[in-house]
C-alpha cells in the first residue's frame, strides 16, 4: 500500500474532524415548541464518537505491533503517517493487516463524508464485476448482478472491511507479479 491511502486517510478524517463537521446539525421543525429541559450538545457527538473511535483504532493496532512507539503526533491527521513509521519493522502479516485497517479507514471516512462512489471502484468479492452500490439502509456495498447472489437468493454484499482487505490482496498480487 502506498503513501496515497493514508493520504487520502488522513485528508478525510482532517475533514470529519472540522468544526464544520463537528457543529451540531440542526433536524426537525423550525417553528416554536416547548423548550427542552437541558440543553443540546454544541456539537455532532456521533462524528466526535466516530473519530475518536477511528483513531482509538490505530493506536490499538501501533501499540500491539510496537510496544514503545514514539509518542502520537500533534496533528489528528498525521495519526496514519505516524503508524506506517512506528510499524515499518513489522513482519508482512503485520504489515498487511494494517494495510488493510487504513484503507478500510479510507474507504469509511469516504462513505461518512458522502463520497458513496468510493465503494464503486472495488470489484465485487464473489463475482469480479464492478458493479457495487452503497446501501445507505443496510450500510454496505451491495452487488447490482442479478446473478451474483447468496445461498438463500439475496443480493451479495459487503462490508467496508472486506471491500479493503480484497483491495489489499489484490494490490499485494499485483505487486509480487510485476517483478
Amino acid at each position: 500500500m502506498g503513501r496515497n491511502t493514508a493520504a487520502d486517510a488522513a485528508s478525510a478524517l482532517r475533514l470529519l474532524n472540522s468544526p464544520d463537521m463537528r457543529q451540531n446539525p440542526e433536524h426537525g421543525p423550525r417553528e416554536r415548541r416547548a423548550p427542552s429541559s437541558t440543553p443540546g450538545a454544541p456539537l455532532n457527538i456521533s462524528v466526535v464518537d466516530y473519530v475518536t473511535r477511528q483513531v482509538g483504532q490505530i493506536v490499538d493496532y501501533t501499540v500491539s505491533v510496537t510496544p514503545q512507539p514514539k509518542p502520537l503526533p500533534e496533528r489528528l491527521e498525521d495519526v496514519y503517517d505516524w503508524c506506517i513509521e512506528q510499524t515499518g519493522e513489522a513482519d508482512d502479516t503485520e504489515r498487511r493487516r494494517r494495510d488493510t485497517l487504513i484503507e478500510t479507514h479510507a474507504l469509511e471516512h469516504a462513505i461518512r463524508l458522502g463520497e458513496t462512489d468510493e465503494v464503486c471502484k472495488h470489484p465485487c468479492p464473489r463475482c469480479g464485476c464492478w458493479g457495487l452500490e452503497w446501501d445507505h439502509g443496510g450500510n454496505r456495498a451491495l452487488c447490482l448482478n442479478r446473478r451474483c447472489r447468496t445461498p438463500d437468493g439475496s443480493a451479495s454484499t459487503w462490508t467496508p472491511a472486506r471491500l479493503a482487505g480484497q483491495k489489499v490482496r489484490r494490490t499485494e498480487i499485483w505487486r509480487r507479479n510485476a517483478t
